[in-house]
């Protein structure tokens, strides 16, 4: 462990920016499913790496925030799921 454990990690995960849409309508046409595959990989990693470092042992028990700005269920729920 490089890192050692932690009480609290929170990881604002980098995503395909689809529940920004509204702000920056490039985000529509400028993602392919290739890219939001590799998003989502990446996702997957860090998501473990963060679990990873939450002590469960803690006084808290180990929290882990997961955030992303996007509405894909691919990126957030299918993400907790593949890690839970």
């Amino acid at each position: 462990r490089a890192l050692g454990l932690f009480d609290r990690v929170l990881l604002d995960a980098p995503c395909s920016g689809t529940g920004i849409i509204c702000h920056d309508h490039t985000v529509k046409s400028s993602r392919t499913d290739e890219d939001i595959a590799a998003t989502v990989q990446l996702q997957k990693e860090l998501l473990t790496a963060a679990v990873d470092c939450a002590d469960a042992n803690s006084s808290g028990g180990g929290v882990v925030v997961y955030s992303t700005c996007s509405i894909l269920v691919d990126e957030n729920e299918a993400v907790v799921d593949h890690v839970l």
